[in-house]
């Protein structure tokens, strides 16, 4: 499983990435508002960092994933599926995103 498939696979079983989504682009937008008038970024700006910030997370889940499941190129797809449901991952992921709070730098 690619790490794009995985994010397909989660996408379409879980609500966690729309919620990840959520909550960054609604942190950006606070931190947007701080800041100087002249220096406020754009919506399509926002939107990158949100995209950058998802592929992050999608990357990190992929990685640790990859490692539980001792996956590699020729790992098939239900191995990883078989694993994510045996270990109810996306119940978990999506708990772990409703807890997520993007502090203050």
């Amino acid at each position: 499983m690619s790490k794009e498939e995985l994010l397909e696979y989660i996408d379409n079983n879980s609500t966690a990435v729309a919620n990840f989504k959520d909550k960054v682009r609604t942190d950006q937008q606070v931190r947007n508002k701080k800041r100087q008038p002249a220096k406020r970024w754009n919506d399509a700006r926002i939107e990158r960092q949100v995209d950058k910030f998802t592929d992050e997370f999608i990357s990190n889940i992929y990685d640790k994933l990859s490692r539980a499941i001792k996956a590699n190129s020729h790992t098939p797809e239900d191995k990883w599926v078989k694993f994510i449901e045996e270990n109810e991952l996306l119940d978990d992921l999506e708990e772990s995103v409703s807890m997520i709070d993007f502090e203050e730098e």
